[in-house]
């Protein structure tokens, strides 16, 4: 019987298998967030950039110092819970960087102008205000000048103030800029990063680091202006916006390590909230604080600020409170794999 069916049997082993048809995608994949123009009231041309996702919840994302209109794609290495939490990112691009000309005369109330337009333009009445390091400082005005539109206000290693003493708020602005334009011509030296923090976590954030430097101060032609930067610099020096009683809650997240803005900094925003305020502090941690809890924050955004991301015992869970268990870290379980940067571990490469 065997012998019969043998022929049969090595006839359909030689068939060739059938293929699996190619499922052909019907659009493209993003490659990142394509920057858009308004031309304001002021007769100014702005430019911006939006997730655009209609419905999510609208934040309002302010970078830090030198930062362009792509910013948020620093933080799209969490992309995925972005968009599992449906929250929208809009970006206003600032005075002189990346595609924005460079305007001696402009002003805080300009910032604050140019982003109602670009939210008037986009349909956002209402939506969460998070700021970063330098950004800090512009989302003080945007909280004092329409804080019945912000749903939460969210600052991580966000400045205030710059002390009267700081080297920047006493040097001649022409000083001031020579002294940046050696940073601000070299892109990875702007962006350096402690070699062991969120750099060594997230794979490719020194090189989209270095971009995004590429692209605020040369991508319109600049060469590497120093102006913008030093005049965003020079604006630390000016006294905060004059935020009162800000009604909407609050969190405030920042490194008890964080030497260039420490904690006091959110302590001053935080006396300056009549709601709730959370106050995340993270003992040890410095100014990368802003990208490590980037996890954290998009929850808070979306509505879960009582509680806390932590990895326990190699699992990601929110937790009820502010308290994380002994064992857990905080965030996601990926914070505890090992470094990614190839180019500290060349042997890495080669495997």
């Amino acid at each position: 019987m065997i012998r019969r069916f043998l022929p049969l049997l090595l006839l359909a082993l030689a068939a060739p298998v059938q293929a699996k048809p190619i499922a052909f995608p019907d659009k493209f994949d993003p490659i990142g967030t394509p920057v858009q123009s308004l031309t304001t009231t002021e007769g100014r041309t702005v430019h911006f950039t939006d997730t655009g996702e209609a419905g999510w919840r609208p934040m309002l994302f302010i970078g830090g110092v030198g930062t362009s209109a792509r910013a948020p794609e620093l933080v799209a290495f969490l992309d995925t819970l972005r968009r599992r939490l449906n929250v929208r990112i809009i970006a206003v691009e600032r005075n002189g960087l990346g595609d924005t000309a460079f305007d001696p005369a402009w002003t805080f109330a300009d910032y604050t102008s140019e982003v109602r337009q670009v939210l008037a333009r986009l349909g956002v009445e209402k939506f969460a205000l998070v700021a970063i390091s330098g950004g800090g400082a512009y989302a003080g005005h945007i909280a004092a000048a329409m804080p019945q539109r912000i749903a939460s206000w969210h600052m991580l290693a966000a400045i205030a103030q710059a002390p009267a003493q700081s080297p920047v708020c006493k040097a001649d602005p022409a000083a001031l800029e020579a002294m940046l334009a050696k940073q601000v011509g070299a892109p990875r030296e702007f962006w350096a990063m402690p070699a062991g923090g969120v750099t060594a976590k997230v794979p490719g954030f020194a090189d989209r680091a270095a971009d995004e430097g590429a692209h605020a101060y040369f991508i319109a032609g600049q060469h590497g202006d120093a102006r913008a930067v030093a005049r965003e610099y020079r604006r630390f020096c000016d006294a905060p916006a004059a935020v009162a009683a800000f009604p909407a809650p609050a969190f405030f997240t920042y490194g008890e390590a964080d030497k260039l803005v420490p904690p006091a900094q959110g302590e001053y925003w935080a006396s300056k909230v009549a709601g709730k305020v959370t106050f995340r502090r993270y003992p040890g941690e410095g100014h990368d604080v802003q990208y490590r809890h980037w996890d954290q924050v998009l929850l808070d955004v979306a509505g879960h600020g009582d509680k806390t991301l932590a990895c326990v015992k190699g699992r990601a869970k929110l937790l009820p409170g502010l308290v994380i268990p002994s064992g857990a870290t905080p965030g996601l379980c990926a914070w505890q794999s090992r470094p990614t940067d190839l180019r500290e571990r060349p042997d890495a490469a080669r495997k």
